[in-house]
């Protein structure tokens, strides 16, 4: 699992979550992504600050049951 978190973090966002915060749309593309490949990457926008990542993360794993991998700024790492 820690070479595919390695490959992921060069790789670009699957999903950018913007000023609209967490939609039904994006725990749904999430959900699918989780499906295919098990993991993904996320960033959020400028228009999010900083310290609400950790949030959202939080908030997007327990509503797609996936885990946390990583943080790093605004991106973040899933895994299911």
């Amino acid at each position: 699992m820690k070479d595919s978190i390695d490959k992921i973090r060069h790789e670009p966002p699957k999903i950018r979550i913007g000023k609209n915060g967490i939609t039904e749309g994006i725990v749904q593309e999430v959900n699918m992504l989780l499906k295919r490949y098990q993991i993904v990457k996320i960033k959020c926008l400028k228009a999010v600050p900083n310290e609400a990542t950790k949030a959202i993360a939080d908030n997007i794993a327990k509503l797609t049951k996936s885990t946390i991998a990583d943080v790093r700024g605004k991106t973040f790492i899933l895994i299911r």
